[in-house]
């Protein structure tokens, strides 16, 4: 009689796979362009749809289902799956799934995008293992999106960089001794100008931390820029010599038909700085041209003159009324104090007219005070004083 031993089970043994899953692009684009001015779609899906198709390719490293597997089934949902599946695709005018001449499970995309929400498509897919006789799912997104094509993409531009020196040595006055500079602005769609008909600009001035409007007495005095029915047109002029520092900015609008208020939106704006100052580089020296030899009783004239240079170079004698040069003399006797012996470029004087102590050396020295801003002259009460009707003026030396 035969003998049957306990039987012994043999594990079957499957060495693990990798694949590559993801959502193919098999016609068509999902990233169109929107043309806000022809509200139109490229390419527009209702014509030209998007095809999606989920893809599986596996590397198995026994070789019984190598590369692309066939998709067994598929769902489709607008975001990510819900637990409720209402977000679930299931075929409408903006979507169908297996379309005819399309492959099972492709999802086709007629909807367009809209620019300000894109929209991410979601795939639950599955497969089959073909070693193991099982059903294997997967889960991948593909995104939807528009890009914003406006040529009416308006940018206002100036003719000044943002912060720019005015240097008094090299300013031009005109006829009426006006330092008048211009900024102008323009509004631009895309790269083109506008016509200035479709074009609104107001001009501002920033006080401390605040844009305000240039006040009546700005507008009188030393800015301009405004038509005669009251509004701002392209350009702003202001007269230098009235300033220090100036921050001003545009901000533009485009319109048809009647001309807006106020602008609708602050994103069209350009500022820019102003600063009126001397050079760093001006120096002032002087030289003796008289009286090197003083005598005894200091009777003999002598004479100076102060040596004003800007990059190296004499600054001419024109621009004299950008300086108060002030002259002074002082003995070196213990105790003296300085005395004023004259203004302007060259001072001649006798020293015993001062009644300077002749067994002690004199010292004599240029104090250069430069041009720093012209002002209204005012009376006690703050009152602008005028002579028929122009203002008085006057400059400011530091």
């Amino acid at each position: 009689m035969a003998i049957q031993t306990q039987p012994k089970d043999v594990q079957v043994h499957i060495d693990p796979y990798s694949f590559l899953a993801e959502i193919q692009v098999l016609s068509g684009n999902p990233v169109q362009n929107y043309n806000k001015d022809t509200n139109d779609y490229e390419p527009d899906r209702s014509l030209v749809p998007c095809v999606l198709m989920p893809y599986v390719s596996v590397s198995d490293p026994e070789g019984i289902m190598n590369g692309s597997q066939a998709i067994t089934g598929a769902e489709w949902y607008e975001g990510a799956p819900k637990a409720d599946s209402s977000n679930r695709i299931t075929g409408d005018s903006n979507y169908v799934i297996s379309a005819s001449g399309k492959p099972a499970y492709s999802l086709t995309v007629k909807k367009n995008i809209n620019p300000s929400t894109p929209l991410e498509l979601y795939c639950i897919f599955s497969f089959t293992d073909k070693r193991k006789n099982t059903s294997e799912k997967v889960e991948r997104s593909v995104i939807l999106r528009s890009s914003l094509f406006d040529s009416l993409a308006y940018s206002v531009k100036i003719n000044r960089p943002k912060g720019w020196t005015i240097n008094p040595l090299d300013v031009v006055p005109n006829s009426k001794g006006e330092w008048l500079y211009s900024i102008n602005a323009q509004l631009y769609s895309a790269e083109n100008p506008v016509a200035d008909a479709n074009t609104a600009y107001w001009w501002q001035v920033l006080d401390s931390t605040t844009w305000r409007d240039f006040t009546a007495d700005e507008l009188e005095v030393f800015v301009s820029g405004k038509n005669a029915g009251g509004t701002w047109g392209k350009t702003l002029t202001f007269d230098a010599r009235f300033i220090r520092n100036m921050v001003v900015r545009v901000r533009a609008a485009y319109y048809e038909g009647n001309r807006p208020s106020a602008p609708a939106s602050e994103n069209l704006q350009a500022t820019t700085a102003i600063k009126v100052e001397m050079p760093g580089t001006l120096r002032a020296d002087i030289r003796q041209t008289k009286g090197v030899k003083l005598s005894a009783r200091m009777t003999t004239p002598v004479a100076f003159e102060c040596l004003l240079s800007y990059n190296k170079q004499a600054i001419p004698t024109s621009k004299d009324y950008l300086f108060v040069i002030e002259w002074y003399a002082k003995s070196t006797k213990p105790g003296s104090t300085a005395v004023t012996v004259g203004r302007g470029r060259t001072v001649e004087f006798v020293p015993s007219s001062f009644s300077f102590n002749p067994h002690y050396s004199l010292s004599v020295y240029a104090k250069v005070k430069m041009y720093a801003v012209t002002c209204l002259i005012t009376s006690s009460t703050g009152a602008v004083l005028t002579s028929g009707d122009a203002l008085l003026i006057t400059n400011k030396y530091e």
